[in-house]
């Protein structure tokens, strides 16, 4: 039987909610921290919530922040919210709450939910803060019957923002049909069943752990572990597969060495979680590095499990991913496919003015699909540069298409390097480098300081300084970068600089941000955290 009780499916999250709650009302929907919730109770919960916000003053089309971690709170909220026939805002839970009411300001949201367990002195300040903007928790309930709108299927879910800079976010607006088509975008492209068994500690306020790893469950009735959203301890998610024999679970590169790092030169950590379940441990949200792929494979006696795959928020989330249980292409740059495009997507390589490039030729990617954004919130200009032709997207990425239509990323566009007229890819040199012992993260920028050759390649490099306890160990790490990269490049980089731990800005989903650091280096506000060289020498501020 499908989702909607006859041949065809939900058009709405809130059709599909309902729809579950009144086939498989027994069923568990998710567990959150071994604490389970039942298909009937969050659909009740849901109506409740969603009553007291209509009795609020919330109307249809209005926008709710919601500043909520992963937990029962957030399913509440989140899918509340719509069926008040709303637009759920969903961001990251820990900025201060003066961010939280900017970004409700920038949406023009009148209510904005926070954590149930919030100190009742807390939820005062924030009520004295926000002025006529509604602070609701989920315990707030409504005082009698209200009457819920009906949701179509063009109305807008929710606004993912983007994660560019704090002072220009971008809200990529996702309706009700851009969600339900990637998801079955996903199920088809990725090959999941209601057999699998989802292992998730990606934040559900995010679009990869939101859709891939909770709405597309839900759609299936597939069994949902999910976790906090923290990897100072890997350990609670490899256990969490182990003990649910997860089948399926998700993860920028970076949670994957986090694990490799914290069972390193342990066999008996390693041994102690058994992935053998995983069918599928998708590497995606950030650059994918082969080492990471052959690394977990041989630490967790694991084969042909770790795929690669390609989104962003602007697509819904999901475009492409390898086949499970094959083989990842890797081409000679290091660069590992992130596999073809999912049913009904089409992706594209143009030049610079538009023209599609042949196969194996680099370029823009442009990615046309049902599943893309109508735009963003109230940004006609920056909806005008988004939009390469009706029902497609620039996604601002750089790449190619094999022969055979597997799809290869190589750089933001933003980010490419020019140095001496050859182009350097950000995320080639990095690969280097990161496979140096002692390095953490390391970050590729191109600054033009008026040389004849063009930008000059500057490493940022954060090192672990138990690995690099003196100034003879690190500077011998810093011959290392130098070698590695003229090795593969056959010029050095201009220059190294080893940072401490946490120096290096990350989205909150781990990708690097690359524009940020840039900026921040060439003002001078990274001079405390360098390590080594001790006195560095920096560029002038550009003018």
């Amino acid at each position: 039987m499908t989702p909607a009780g006859n041949n065809s499916s939900p058009a709405t999250l809130v059709q599909l909610l309902a729809w579950r709650a009144m086939v498989s009302g027994d069923r568990t929907a998710y567990s959150y921290c071994d604490d389970p919730r039942t298909f009937g109770e969050l659909w009740s919960d849901v109506e409740e919530f969603a009553s007291a916000l209509v009795e609020q003053g919330l109307r249809p089309g209005g926008r709710v922040v919601l500043a909520l971690p992963n937990g029962h709170d957030f399913f509440t909220a989140f899918y509340g919210a719509q069926r008040a026939g709303a637009v759920a805002v969903p961001i990251f839970p820990g900025v201060p709450p003066g961010r939280v009411l900017e970004v409700a300001k920038l949406c023009g949201a009148n209510h904005v939910v926070v954590p149930s367990d919030t100190q009742a002195e807390t939820l005062t300040r924030w009520r004295r803060a926000a002025g006529s903007l509604h602070i609701s928790t989920i315990l707030d309930r409504p005082g009698s019957a209200v009457s819920l709108p009906v949701v179509q299927a063009e109305d807008v879910a929710f606004i993912q923002y983007t994660s560019g800079s704090t002072g220009d976010p971008k809200g990529v607006q996702l309706s009700h049909a851009n969600l339900m088509t990637n998801v079955r975008q996903m199920i088809a492209g990725m090959e999941i069943t209601a057999e699998d068994r989802f292992v998730s500690w990606l934040p559900a306020y995010h679009d990869m752990g939101l859709i891939l790893m909770t709405i597309v469950p839900f759609f299936l009735a597939a069994p949902l572990f999910l976790l906090p959203t923290s990897l100072s301890d890997t350990r609670p998610w490899l256990d969490a597969i182990t003990r649910h024999r997860g089948t399926f679970t998700a993860s920028p590169d970076f949670g994957y060495r986090l694990c490799l790092r914290q069972v390193a030169g342990s066999d008996r950590a390693a041994n102690a979680h058994d992935l053998s379940s995983l069918r599928v441990a998708l590497n995606a949200a950030e650059p994918v590095r082969s080492s990471t792929i052959d690394s977990f494979h041989e630490t967790f006696g694991l084969d042909r499990v770790m795929v690669a795959g390609y989104g962003l928020a602007e697509a819904t989330v999901g475009v492409s991913m390898g086949k499970p249980a094959t083989v990842n292409r890797i081409d000679a740059r290091g660069a590992v496919s992130v596999g073809r495009p999912f049913p009904d997507i089409t992706v594209q390589i143009l030049d610079d003015t538009d023209r599609v490039l042949p196969p194996d030729v680099i370029g823009h990617i442009v990615v046309e699909s049902p599943a893309n954004t109508r735009g963003y919130f109230q940004n006609p200009s920056a909806t005008d540069t988004l939009l390469a032709s009706p029902g497609a997207i620039r996604t601002g990425d750089i790449g190619y298409l094999d022969g055979e239509g597997h799809l290869y990323i190589l750089s933001r566009a933003k980010d490419v390097m020019i140095h001496a007229g050859r182009t350097v890819y950000p995320q080639e040199v990095e690969e280097i480098v990161n496979a140096i012992n002692g390095v953490r993260y390391s970050t590729a920028i191109g600054i033009d300081d008026g040389r004849l050759e063009g930008e000059q390649i500057t490493v940022l490099v954060e090192i672990r300084p138990d690995a690099m306890p003196d100034e003879t160990s690190r500077k011998s790490c810093v011959v290392a970068i130098a070698r590695a990269v003229h090795d593969r490049f056959g010029f050095r980089p201009a220059r190294v600089h080893l940072v401490a731990p946490k120096t290096i800005p990350l989205t909150h989903n781990g990708k690097l941000r690359r524009g940020e650091l840039k900026q921040q280096y060439l003002e001078g506000r990274l001079d405390g955290a360098i390590l080594y060289p001790i006195r560095a020498e920096r560029p002038a501020v550009p003018r």
